[in-house]
Order: C-alpha cells, then structure tokens, then sequence
C-alpha cells in the first residue's frame, strides 16, 4: 500500500475514534442537559420570530444576506475552534458544527431582521452598532458563564468588531447585488 493511504487510513481511524469519544461524551454528558435546551431554543426560536416579521417582498434579498452572514461565521468559527481562540464544550448535535444554533439562527436572524428594518445607511449603522454592543457584550458573556462557549484566546472586544464588519460589509455587499441586478433588468427589460 502506498504511503500517501496508509498515512491517510491511519487518520481516519484516529477520526473515527475521536467520534465516537466525542458520540458518547455528547450523548451521557450533553444531549437532553438544560444547556442543550438551551441551544434548541437559540436555534429555533429566531427563526419562529424571522418567520413572523420577514417582509415576504424582499425575501430573497434578505435570504442571501443572512445565507452570506452564515457563510462568513462558519468560516471563522471553524478558524477560531481549529486554532484554539475558542471552544464549545456542549453542541446542539455531535455531527455539525458545535456553534451551529449560533452560526445558522441567532447571528443571521439578527442580522437579516436589522437589513430588512433599518434600510438607510444611518439607521442601519445606528442599529448594526446596538446588535454588536448587545451580543459581544451581553450575549457572549452569557454564554460563557452558562459554558456554552469558552474562550481562549477571544475577547468580546473582537466580537464587537467582526459584528460591525460583517454586518457592514455584507450590507455593502448586497446593495451593490441589487443595484447591478437593477441595472441588468433596466438594459434587458
């Protein structure tokens, strides 16, 4: 056997005990715990509140920011868990992401309900500011004293500012999608 796979298959073997440690630690020490409800209703609750409040004639310009805003934060949770800046010691399933009612309701619900309420650039800043103050400084402290989060090497400080890019940027990008997507229709239309 060629090296190159029997390096491969020895990984994925050490993979695969690694999962099923990490089964059995979520299933005796995780599932069914008040802070795994907890993460049940961080993932369910923003979307029955999304569901309630989206203004179905933006719909799908309010899905692609929320679908970028996901996109972005995976990523960076990914980077953040790969280099120890944090770590979630309780997951909502032991087969996606540990941060997933985070990365897929609670941050962009946040951030689809600001773009589609707030839709001058001074509002948007005024309410994109709020939303990063709220989470960075309350909402991730709750969640590290209720150990659904532990940080390493974060600060909420850091927090606070990847919100407002984020939240800027995506904005930014999305209003250039639908001005171009304007001007197409115009040319065509």
């Amino acid at each position: 056997m060629d090296d190159k796979f029997k390096d491969f298959w020895e990984i994925r073997l050490l993979e695969d005990k690694i999962y099923f440690l990490e089964l059995n630690g979520w299933l005796k020490h995780e599932f069914l715990t008040w802070e795994w409800w907890i993460l049940v209703s961080f993932l369910v609750v923003p979307w029955v509140i999304w569901g309630k409040l989206v203004k179905r004639e933006n719909i799908l310009e309010i899905i692609i920011f929320g679908a970028i805003v996901t996109i972005i934060t995976t990523l960076l949770d990914i980077v953040g868990l790969q280099y120890h800046f944090w770590d979630y010691p309780i997951s909502f399933l032991p087969i996606i992401p540990r941060a997933f009612p985070f990365d897929f309701s609670m941050v962009p619900v946040a951030y689809m309900l600001l773009y589609q309420y707030f839709r001058t650039w001074n509002s948007f800043l005024i309410a994109q500011i709020i939303m990063s103050i709220i989470y960075a400084f309350l909402g991730e402290p709750f969640c590290e004293w209720v150990h659904l989060v532990y940080y390493i090497k974060w600060k909420y400080i850091y927090s606070f500012v990847y919100y407002l890019i984020v939240g800027f940027g995506t904005r930014a990008l999305i209003l250039k999608l639908v001005s171009l997507s304007k001007h197409q229709d115009l040319r065509t239309g």
